[in-house]
Parts: C-alpha cells; structure tokens; sequence
C-alpha cells in the first residue's frame, strides 16, 4: 500500500510539469534534438535548457533562472520618438528593456541559439539561421531597425489634448504592461504557449490585443 501511495503521489506532482512542457514542445520555441519544429539543435534533447536552467542560472536578469546568453546589442528606432512624443528607450540593458532582453537574446540575431551560460544547446541548424543565429524570417526583429515593430520599454503615456485614446489596463489583465508599467515582448507574447500563434497570450480575432489597451 505505502508503495502504491507513493508512485500516486509522483504521478500526480508530475504532471502540472507534464502539462506546461506539452505546450511548447514541438512550437518553434522547442529547440530540442527531438523536436519537429524546423528550426532545432543537432544534439542537446533537453527543450527547456535553451532558455531556463535549474541551478547557477545567470544573476540579476529579470527572468527566472534564466540559461541562454544574454544580448548586449541596443536598439535603434526611426524615427527615436512614438507618434505622441515619447522617446523610444535604446539601452538594451537598461531597466525599461530588461523584460525584453532575454527574448531579444535570440530574436535580434546576435547570440547563437545554443549558446548557454550554464551548459551547451549545442549547434542549432535550420531555415534562416546562419551561423547558429536567427538571421531572418518573421521571427528575426533586426536591431538597427525596430521601426517595423511595437516599440518596446515605453510606459503608457500622459494624457495630451487631443490625444488620449488609451485604455485603463487593469493588474492581472492577460495583456498588460510589466511590473515597473513598460511595454515589454510578453505583455503580448506567451512564449510557453502557441495558441494563439505567434504565441499571442489571447486570440487577436478583431484586435483584441490591441483594443486591450488602445481605444479607437
């Protein structure tokens, strides 16, 4: 009996694990040996070393015990202003982008995708990667060019007369801004969860997550 009652009792603690890790597998996010996404590493079958690691992860980044290699390449936006006069932060280390960095660590091209702090992903191969970097595609946001995208590390402007079509958004709002109020990649983005692709935290069906925020 007290067998039985402990293989029970690992079933049912392993299995919210089982359930988060079966909503990136196999999505471009998995970059595992394993995996049947395009893009993948040639030899390392772990899919969650490529960004978390258990222990001796990298200090001071402001994602949870966080593996892959930090970007130290700023960003460059034209014009450096949004269309209400904020200006557009440009630091990648700075605290406005720091929810940012860790996602811009692969997606600006600038670190191998196998390249950990604590460990190897090994040599990652597939479309639009050269020399084990993403170097193009949609999922590419080059650097010296972030025009094309939402501007990240912005927090929701003052009111200006004539001006003022933003929303409230409550805490704990699925799309929302971060705990210091910036703009960052995953106040849209959930990247454990392909869903709503690419990744989008809530069905965009008739702009929702821009209407989450934005009121026109």
């Amino acid at each position: 009996m007290k067998r039985g009652t402990i293989i029970a009792a690992a079933v049912v603690l392993t299995a919210p694990t089982i359930a988060l890790a079966g909503t990136i597998a196999n999505t471009k996010h998995d970059l595992s040996s394993t995996s049947t996404a395009a893009i993948k590493s040639a030899t390392q079958s772990n899919t969650c070393v490529f960004c978390h690691v258990s222990h001796n992860s990298q200090p001071a980044v402001a994602r949870p015990l966080w593996s892959h290699t930090m970007t130290t390449q700023n960003l460059t936006w034209a014009p450096t202003t949004t269309v209400r006069g904020t200006t557009l932060p440009t630091s990648i280390t700075s605290a406005a982008l720091a929810g940012s960095r860790a996602c811009m660590s692969c997606h600006d091209g600038t670190v191998a995708l196998g390249d950990l702090f604590n460990g190897t992903g090994g040599t990652v191969t597939g479309p639009n990667v050269t020399g084990g970097k993403l170097t193009g595609g949609n999922s590419f946001l080059n650097p010296a060019a972030m025009q094309a995208n939402h501007p990240l590390g912005v927090q929701k402007p003052a009111a200006v007369p004539g001006f003022t079509g933003f929303k409230t958004v409550a805490p704990g709002t699925a799309v929302n801004y971060d705990s210091a109020g910036y703009v960052q990649c995953d106040s849209c983005h959930n990247p454990h969860d392909n869903t709503y692709a690419p990744f989008l935290k809530i069905n965009p069906a008739g702009g929702a997550i821009c209407l989450t925020c934005h009121d026109v």
